[in-house]
């Protein structure tokens, strides 16, 4: 690397460079962009988290620059990794701490055969937003945005014919993130993101004694994600849709003589596994029904409607069939004789797309078994 001047670049106020603006705008668009996007429903991280990354990164090219000379760099692929701890808010949107590390080879200086490496050490703070789940025809993946602030220790070390760059500086740092995330249990996800991060302005020593300003330096990291968040995902927030009027849910007559092999229909609020009093009555008649008869078995099965997503549901079903259960031993029945199960979205009642907020499908059925039914 050849620098010709020996004037020190002047230590001045530092400025923004276009791609510094640019990353900038990216940011607070996309911050901009998710306030519209606040009523959509998805399984939000509510609590703590940990996660972890690693990939691929992209340097783009360096120009050094020094007095009235300038030193071009490019870089190999190389890799990168970030670590996180967050929390998020229950509303879709969560916060994280991020150390991370990025190390890249040099490949050319000045367009020649070169040597050295760049790396960067990160502590960032991000932001991120929470996307709807959607369903694609290979899995249910949910999308994110976000953007961070921070700081960067970069480390340069570049030579050509004997002259180069060999030093580091601490530089404020920025980066949008995007990505997308699947959930392999209620706690964990695994996903892909990307992220632009620009390290603002560093000025590097010159191995003969000058300084010399790289300006912003610009990544490109690619990496695959593991999360794991210590709580349960809690509900969605009810939110108004405009959904069609749906006819109110039949009730059976509280009466104490019907065929014991009935199935009894309990029906819960949009988003509860708390048993209303109408749900509390049809329950009371179950189990008046089941006392009278040889009960070999009484089955609860737990249903949602088809908003949210899949393994939420799951687990409000579940929710549901056991809170029918707490209410049958309360009425008398004894708990060995009772078996629950959650089947999510599965056996609507009433057919709908995704989404949808049909009371009808909101349910606990309860079959009694008696011998030879």
């Amino acid at each position: 690397m050849s620098f010709k001047s020996a004037q020190k670049v002047p230590q001045g106020r530092r400025t923004f460079h276009t791609s510094t603006t640019l990353a900038g705008a990216v940011m607070v668009a996309a911050l901009t962009q998710v306030s519209s996007f606040a009523h959509a429903q998805g399984q939000p991280t509510t609590g703590w988290y940990v996660s972890g990354a690693a990939g691929a990164n992209l340097e783009e090219d360096n120009r050094f620059r020094n007095g009235g000379a300038n030193a071009n760099d490019s870089y190999g692929a190389g890799y990168v990794g970030t670590l996180n701890l967050g929390y998020g808010f229950g509303n879709n949107w969560r916060v994280e701490g991020e150390p991370g590390y990025r190390n890249n080879q040099v490949d050319k200086v000045n367009g020649a055969n070169g040597s050295g490496r760049t790396q960067m050490a990160t502590m960032m703070f991000n932001a991120l937003y929470d996307f709807n789940q959607v369903k694609t025809p290979l899995l249910p993946l949910t999308p994110h945005i976000g953007a961070g602030v921070g700081y960067a220790h970069v480390w340069n070390r570049s030579t050509q014919n004997g002259v180069g760059v060999s030093g580091g500086d601490d530089v404020p740092a920025f980066q949008a993130i995007a990505g997308l995330d699947y959930s392999i249990t209620p706690n964990e996800k695994v996903g892909l993101d990307y992220r632009y991060l620009v390290a603002h302005d560093a000025v590097f020593p010159v191995n003969n004694g000058l300084q010399t300003r790289a300006g912003d330096l610009n990544n490109h990291s690619f990496l695959v994600t593991y999360r794991f968040e210590f709580n349960t995902p809690s509900a969605p927030p009810p939110v108004a849709m405009p959904v069609a009027a749906a006819s109110p849910p039949p009730r059976p007559a509280p009466v104490a003589s019907v065929p014991e092999n009935r199935p009894y229909e309990v029906y819960f609020d949009f988003d509860s596994a708390t048993l209303t009093s109408d749900a509390k009555a049809i329950v009371q008649v179950a189990a008046q029904n089941a006392k009278q008869s040889q009960v070999t078995r009484i089955l609860a099965t737990g249903h949602t409607d088809t908003v949210g997503t899949g393994s939420y549901n799951i687990a409000l079903s579940k929710r549901r069939a056991a809170a029918v259960k707490a209410e049958l031993v309360r009425d008398g029945i004894s708990a060995r004789d009772i078996s629950t199960n959650g089947v999510g979205e599965e056996g609507l009642a009433v057919s709908t797309g995704e989404g949808v907020n049909e009371p009808r499908n909101r349910r606990v059925e309860i079959v009694i078994q008696t011998p030879g039914a």
